[in-house]
């Protein structure tokens, strides 16, 4: 278990946590407490989990196992909470530069939808596998604890919870809403047909200034740029890169959910991109913070070595 990464993962949570609090307070949100009663009981399970790895039969990998679901799980709401307070900043919505963006670059929407539409089964592989997402956090864990590779999963969670805050912060600037207008061709702002979901009726209403209650048995996903399905798949192909036997079924898989991520999450293209350079920018963070970790531990060894070597005689 690497301590250091333990450390900087709580006061990540705690971070979040107290971001949270206070963006609540100033954008008159609320959290229903009773919508989901059930999500106390994996944190109660996972607590008394680490204690009796801890302190009646000590394992360091269970211990850490234990650990690391109950962070990821933390940062997981508390990152979708700090999400819901960035939607609700009145920022005008950039979807006109987020397109334009696209065009600049050569992206065919309707091109690009129209080719999965024209073959159904691979329309519903990439939809099949963009589902995947949530439970990818759950199997990456415990593929690495199997794997014997305790501080990548640190890595691993730590990365997450980085990515998913930054993500959140660079939101707030970002806000969009018209994919859903641009795949059904129909003008901003038209009637959207009810069989059609979009998230435009809750940002309206995160945005009229009212009081929000927020259910968390219907959490919805609110961010377009930077795309956080995009940073997931990213850290799931790193964080399993160095199991051989799943790094290729990893890697198939999650880049199969990028390509649906334009379709099934309504991103555009340059949603994608911001979601590249989040993932890769966290790995580096996540990567540099276990280098001091280690440096002490070379540090005795390199004093142990020269304590040990024979000593010659002065000239």
């Amino acid at each position: 278990m690497n301590t250091v990464y333990a450390r900087h993962i709580w006061w990540l949570i705690l971070a979040m946590a107290a971001l949270a609090v206070a963006s609540f307070a100033l954008t008159g949100l609320h959290i229903d407490p009773f919508s989901k009663p059930a999500l106390l009981a994996p944190f109660g399970l996972l607590a008394a989990i680490w204690w009796f790895y801890r302190n009646v039969r000590p394992d360091p990998r269970l211990r850490t196992l234990a650990e690391c679901f109950a962070q990821i799980l933390l940062l997981l709401l508390f990152g979708t909470l700090l999400s819901y307070a960035a939607a609700a900043a009145p920022i005008p919505f950039r979807d006109d530069a987020l397109l334009a963006i696209d065009t600049a670059l050569g992206f065919d929407r309707r091109a690009y939808i129209d080719f999965f539409d024209s073959r159904p089964w691979l329309f519903n592989t990439l939809t099949l596998s963009y589902f995947t997402f949530m439970p990818q956090f759950v199997v990456v864990l415990l593929v690495l604890f199997f794997a014997k590779q305790p501080s990548r999963m640190q890595q691993f969670v730590f990365a997450a919870g980085l990515a998913l805050l930054v993500t959140d912060a660079i939101s707030v600037l970002t806000p969009s809403i018209t994919t859903i207008y641009l795949d059904l061709g129909l003008p901003v702002g038209a009637e959207i047909p009810a069989y059609r979901y979009t998230p435009l009726p809750t940002l309206q209403a995160l945005r009229s200034g009212s009081p929000y209650w927020i259910d968390l048995d219907a959490i919805e996903g609110l961010i377009s740029f930077p795309s956080f399905h995009t940073v997931g798949a990213v850290l799931f192909i790193w964080g399993l890169w160095h199991v051989r036997y799943v790094r290729w079924f990893a890697l198939a898989l999650n880049l199969a959910l990028i390509a649906a991520t334009p379709m099934t999450g309504a991103h555009y293209f340059i949603d994608i991109a911001g979601g590249l350079f989040v993932a890769l920018g966290t790995i580096v963070a996540a990567v540099w913070l276990g280098r001091p970790a280690r440096v002490p531990h070379l540090a005795v060894s390199a004093h142990a070595a020269i304590s040990a070597a024979p000593m010659e005689p002065a000239a």
